[in-house]
């Protein structure tokens, strides 16, 4: 931009907000200065002159700049890129690292495999403390490990339960869950650089980010992320994904609120604030987690559904069932469930934390559309929802995908159905639920898997294997 450009813009914005002849600071200006220094003009009359129209040219520039920045687009955009505790990405896509591939072992179709050891957790308080998704130390134990102060939540969510804490030396991380895992709260702490943490601060070119008051302190709050499908080559920035994020630095401790939510009300900027400005240095009384909420609860739970063995189930169905011969190494047979009313078969491999995750490996044999609860994925409208046989309904904006399965054909998609407060059922194309659904001659095939580890590339790899 030149300096013609920019003589414009400044004198566009100050007319359309300040009328040209409304304005008339010298007087003023010149009446404050002339009043306390009458003997000095008296002396130098011409010098003040100077000093003094020198003053109000400085005056009116720092009005202009003042005027570009708080009316104009390009200075509210300006200042939106002025971040303190993250930084603005060039684009509203970044690169991801490349992922390792999922390693398979062999199996004998039908024949129960324990997982190979489990991946290794993270963080150097894991041994005592446990993984980020399941840390285990209290509060008063955490703030044992590290010599910084650790503040938590004075006042925690309703519905919402304290889960554990675990870290390291120079940061910390509690974590704070729903009982029905439809979302929860973390709280990141660690010493503050200067600058925001590589790798955890980024947020999108478009990103509304906005100043709040923390008490006499700053901090900043959006909403929004970066996320991806498995397979993706690059993370895209959504302004609306469910999560909101707070930061502020407070006796130089980085402090940092991230809610997720799905069936959840969002807390807002407000009801962020509100649980920051009561954050606490002293034991907070927690509610004891429901035995519901536990993962060995949800592991019991999951064998009361799948209860069969897979000769039982073969048994209940009239039929051999096929079933894959190779595994990512982390998931192990559970159970399996025959379903009379659509004459389904279900096999669930569990992945070993949390408990809840896992595929399902459901097939039917059939004889048409009309007798078939698992074949083909359509788009329509969620009024069609509830209906036990027929097609699979996902929402029109579903990014629903026709995917090679050998030498046939099937479909792919992401995400599920939830329900909202304004607007009935929407389609959430959330990456953490994967279907795929196929046919070969009479029978009917489709795995689900709930998680992240696996992608569309890996359950077409399990598909292939069925034996």
């Amino acid at each position: 931009m030149d300096d013609k450009n920019i003589k414009s813009i400044l004198e566009n914005a100050l007319e359309e907000q300040i009328s040209a002849s409304e304005v008339n600071l010298l007087p003023a200006i010149r009446s404050h200065f002339v009043a306390g220094n009458k003997s000095l003009l008296q002396q130098g009359k011409h010098m003040n002159k100077v000093f003094t129209k020198r003053l109000v040219l400085s005056a009116l520039i720092v009005i202009v700049v003042l005027t570009m920045a708080l009316i104009t687009p390009q200075g509210r955009a300006f200042a939106q890129n002025l971040l303190q505790f993250f930084v603005r990405a060039d684009s509203n896509t970044l690169p991801v690292p490349t992922e390792k591939p999922v390693t398979s072992v062999e199996l004998t179709p039908g024949i129960p495999h324990a997982p190979k050891t489990p991946q290794p957790a993270r963080g150097v308080f894991s041994d005592q403390c446990g993984d980020f998704s399941t840390p285990t130390c209290t509060v008063e134990e955490i703030r044992e490990k590290v010599n910084f102060t650790v503040k938590e939540l004075s006042t925690i969510p309703e519905g919402m339960y304290f889960i554990g804490a675990t870290g390291g030396p120079d940061s910390i991380f509690l974590l704070y869950e729903f009982e029905n895992n439809s979302g929860g709260l973390t709280v990141d702490e660690e010493r503050w650089t200067g600058k925001p943490a590589e790798g955890t601060s980024e947020v999108g070119a478009s990103a509304t980010v906005e100043e709040v008051r923390i008490g006499n302190l700053t901090g900043e709050y959006y909403r929004g992320s970066f996320w991806m499908r498995s397979g993706d080559s690059v993370t895209t920035w959504d302004p609306n994904f469910q999560a909101e994020t707070l930061r502020w630095i407070e006796a130089g401790i980085s402090y940092t609120l991230r809610y997720d939510f799905t069936t959840q009300m969002p807390l807002g900027k407000a009801g962020l604030v509100a649980l920051a400005e009561h954050m606490s240095t002293e034991p907070v009384a927690k509610l004891p987690i429901p035995a519901s909420a536990t993962p060995e609860s949800n592991e019991s739970g999951l064998k009361d559904i799948f209860n069969l063995n897979i000769s039982q189930a073969e048994e209940l169905a009239g039929l051999k069932l096929v079933l894959p011969s190779r595994l990512p190494e982390f998931l192990s047979f559970l159970g399996a469930k025959y379903e009379p009313e659509t004459k389904v078969v279900k096999v669930f491999y569990i992945w070993q934390e949390p408990y809840m995750n896992g595929l399902t490996v459901s097939q039917q044999v059939v004889s048409g559309l009309d007798d078939c609860a698992i074949c083909d994925i359509v788009e329509g409208d969620s009024i069609a929802l509830g209906q036990e046989n027929g097609p699979m309904i996902v929402g029109t904006d579903s990014n629903l995908e026709t995917v090679e399965i050998g030498n046939g054909t099937g479909q792919y998609v992401t995400g599920v159905w939830k329900g909202t407060d304004c607007c009935g059922w929407v389609w959430d194309s959330e990456p953490f639920i994967q279907t795929l659904r196929w046919q070969i001659n009479d029978r009917a095939f489709e795995l689900q898997y709930a998680g992240s580890d696996l992608g569309k590339v890996d359950l077409i790899a399990v598909a292939e294997g069925l034996r």
